[in-house]
């Protein structure tokens, strides 16, 4: 062992022909290799499913996008803003099934109720929810717009 401090790796120089230093993921042939044991066929079929599965959930997240309101000016929604607004929009709907009263009065009164801050209103009445009543194709559901 020398004076300075080296260690181990003095102590056995002749395990270490070359001095060993971490891998650089930029140069040239760091990925480059071949793979043991078949790993590289299962790594890329198991990238090919993940390809697939998230390709089927953006489809599905772009399908989604069709059936909730949004701004005509607006960008594409979040996968976040999208479930949201959808839970929203379906939670406005299933009241609007269970209501005896007509939808258009039952909408008009809970945008009135929510716009006053009334306690009671519906858990779906927020106020993204709210902004986009006036881009929701009411005629597809066989109703008035609501204002």
């Amino acid at each position: 062992m020398s004076a300075n401090g080296g260690g181990a790796y003095e102590q056995h120089e002749d395990l270490y022909p070359v001095e060993w230093k971490q891998p650089d993921p930029y140069e040239q042939n760091y990925y480059v290799g071949e793979c043991d044991y078949g790993t590289c066929d299962r790594d890329k079929a198991a990238n090919v499913r993940e390809r697939k599965r998230m390709c089927s959930i953006n489809v599905a997240f772009m399908e989604l996008r069709n059936y909730i309101p949004t701004f005509p000016y607006e960008k594409r929604l979040s996968k976040i803003d999208t479930l949201n607004l959808a839970i929203a929009y379906i939670g406005m709907l299933e009241e609007i099934l269970a209501t005896d009263q007509d939808p258009h009065e039952f909408l008009q009164n809970t945008v009135d109720m929510a716009r006053q801050n009334h306690p009671n209103t519906s858990v779906w009445s927020t106020s993204d929810l709210l902004a986009r009543l006036s881009w929701i194709d009411w005629v597809r559901l066989g109703m008035e717009p609501v204002v």
